[in-house]
């Protein structure tokens, strides 16, 4: 299965609860982009309009793999004829405040599912039942774990054991498969010359990480300051990256336990277990789970479903909950949450499955559904073509 050959493949459309307010003073408009990650279209329309790109506040991150439309509010009107053809910008009134993530309510998605073989069609019927009948485990997707390189491990488990160096190791001298050449070559340098901090600083091309290195040039070993440089916002990627891994070993824990009927698929983090049918009262209790989401404010006894499970992953990674803390970085951390064991798509349908014109000899499908916010549609199309054992 391909996903994303082109933008018109991935369309997402958020679902918002955004009421306007002609009164309000900030205004809020309908953001539609092509192949731009969430955070670089603000940069660049912030830069075209003169203002700081944090002023401009958008309700959720959309992947930069696709035709996404979402809002966003800004503090003052802004041009809607925006040169960069990857954006497109139009006025839908004003809010009182600047959107937050509770002005989503969820994600309406097309998407064409393509380079299908006969064996990925002749299950796709079978598991659009079986989706619609016992929904799908909610896990975090590939998405979530892009600074993962290569399975050399996660920067938010080096900040948890106090390592900063092996943090900043993981961040500067890791290459992974999606970073541009010049970051690819930037970070084998930085993982041929770690210490030399003089002279990777002479080589490595100009960059975020170039600056990380010259703070290290003329503070050898002062770990925990140089990654402390780092933007707030990434640093909490980090984190996030490894909360939703932890959630992620738990609820695939939970299912092996609970029902022994289940086909394994691999993840960029890991390996995710999933369900075909599931009896009926497994079924019923399934759909009120909540998993935490691990922060040092987490009472674990109030999940007793996942509680057991839970502390059997924190020992297998080596850490306890208390560790959470990160006591000594400003302005990052974990922050305690909750999230449902169980994704139910909506209004799921299937056109297709025909021809595949960009792979000849294979088929494609185009799926519509709509999820809660948070949830991943490529757990969904995993899903459609999970095979059985």
């Amino acid at each position: 299965m391909k996903l994303k050959s082109c933008p018109e493949d991935f369309v997402v459309d958020e679902i918002s609860n955004f009421v306007p307010d002609p009164g309000g003073r900030f205004f809020v408009y309908e953001l539609e982009k092509r192949s731009l990650a969430t955070l670089e279209a603000l940069r660049l329309i912030a830069i075209a309009a003169g203002m700081r790109a944090k002023d401009l506040s958008a309700a959720g991150l959309k992947d930069k793999h696709g035709l996404t439309r979402q809002l966003f509010s800004s503090p003052q009107a802004l041009k809607t004829d925006f040169e960069d053809k990857r954006i497109k910008l139009r006025l839908v009134g004003k809010s009182a405040g600047k959107l937050t993530a509770g002005s989503i309510v969820g994600n309406r998605f097309e998407i064409v599912m393509r380079n299908l073989s006969d064996a990925d069609v002749a299950v796709l019927p079978r598991n659009i039942d079986e989706i619609k009948r016992f929904g799908i485990p909610n896990y975090y997707d590939n998405q979530r774990f892009g600074g993962i390189a290569h399975g050399q491990g996660f920067i938010g488990r080096a900040l948890i054991l106090g390592d900063f160096e092996e943090a900043l190791r993981l961040h500067l001298a890791a290459p992974h498969r999606k970073q541009s050449l010049k970051d690819k070559k930037n970070r084998r340098l930085a993982a041929k010359l770690w210490g030399d901090w003089d002279a990777l600083h002479r080589k490595m091309q100009r960059s975020p990480e170039r600056a990380l290195v010259e703070y290290l040039k003329d503070h050898p070993d002062d770990w925990g300051g140089c990654f402390e440089r780092i933007t707030p916002s990434l640093r909490n990627l980090f984190v996030a990256a490894y909360q939703s891994y932890l959630f992620n070993e738990t609820l695939r824990r939970m299912i092996e336990a609970s029902w022994n009927e289940v086909v394994h698929v691999k993840n960029k983090a890991g390996e995710l277990a999933f369900w075909r049918e599931l009896p009926s009262e497994l079924t019923q209790r399934w759909k009120d789970v909540e998993i935490p989401l691990l922060g040092p404010g987490t009472r674990l006894e109030e999940f007793p479903e996942a509680y057991d499970h839970v502390e059997a992953v924190l020992d297998s990674e080596g850490i306890e909950l208390e560790q959470l803390r990160l006591d000594g970085l400003e302005r990052t951390g974990f922050s305690s949450a909750t999230r449902r064991a169980l994704m139910q798509p909506a209004k799921l349908e299937a056109i297709g499955p025909e021809p595949d014109d960009l792979n000849e000899t294979r088929s494609k499908l185009t799926v519509k559904f709509e999820l809660p916010r948070g949830c991943f549609a490529t757990i969904v199309t995993r899903r459609l073509v999970l095979r059985p054992t």
